[in-house]
């Protein structure tokens, strides 16, 4: 019977053993998660200034389209009024 606690003793104390190191595994992936999350958060944080600025530079890199020119006289009276 002794020998029968001893055994069951000894299952028992790996048995609990095991659970702590799942819990500790356990706890490393959740810090790994919180750490993807972030890094996710920041991406999608950069990439929206990244579109924000590409817009910008586009916007900025289309030419205006002038005026032509028919005459000098109209030209200088345009010119004048401003």
């Amino acid at each position: 019977m002794k020998g029968l606690a001893k055994i069951i003793g000894i299952i028992l104390g790996i048995l609990g053993l095991s659970s702590k190191a799942s819990s500790k595994k356990k706890a490393k992936i959740r810090q790994i998660d919180r750490k993807v999350k972030q890094v996710k958060e920041a991406k999608k944080s950069v990439e929206t200034r990244q579109k924000k600025v590409k817009k910008a530079q586009k916007k900025a890199t289309t030419p205006k389209k002038r005026k032509k020119i028919k005459d000098a006289e109209s030209f200088l009276k345009d010119f004048a009024k401003k």
